[in-house]
């Protein structure tokens, strides 16, 4: 079964172009799914975000946020350029936040962006979040870490 919900996640990753993070836990995450080749939205408390990678540190920070990370001894950047409104439509939109805020979610990100997808940040699982999908026909892929798929598919590009 596992194995199964690794290439159904895989797929819906390879069809992807564009992911919103509802919050994330480390950097890794926006790097990983940056350095794939994803287009990365954020949302943080009422704005959202345009998530860049970058080589070298913008002179000017205004409106930024910048985060560096440390790649094969090479330091880039990553930055959060604040949007004035939202990204319009995304593909997935990622979850790290409790469960008890999925509702929310749903109503304020994926239905009014058109997302196709929810992706909750393992260890997480939510009979909430499957019914959820369910009932707004989505996917849903949970217990499936998406940076590890991530650097498997920047891995396979050429």
């Amino acid at each position: 079964m596992a194995e199964s919900v690794n290439i159904k996640a895989r797929q819906l990753l390879l069809e992807t172009k564009s992911i919103l993070l509802v919050d994330w836990p480390n950097i890794n995450l926006p790097y990983a799914l940056l350095k794939a080749g994803f287009i990365v939205f954020s949302y943080s408390p009422e704005k959202y975000s345009e998530v860049k990678l970058l080589e070298e540190k913008p002179q000017n920070t205004e409106g930024l946020s910048i985060f560096a990370v440390t790649d094969d001894s090479n330091e880039v950047y990553v930055s959060f350029e604040e949007l004035d409104g939202s990204p319009g439509t995304v593909d997935i939109i990622h979850v790290y936040r409790p469960e008890a805020e999925l509702p929310g979610i749903v109503e304020k990100h994926v239905l009014p962006l058109s997302a196709k997808a929810i992706w909750l940040y393992p260890p997480q699982t939510s009979e909430l979040a499957r019914g959820l999908a369910a009932q707004h026909c989505l996917e849903l892929v949970q217990g499936v870490n998406i940076i590890d798929l991530a650097a498997e598919i920047e891995s396979n590009q050429p």
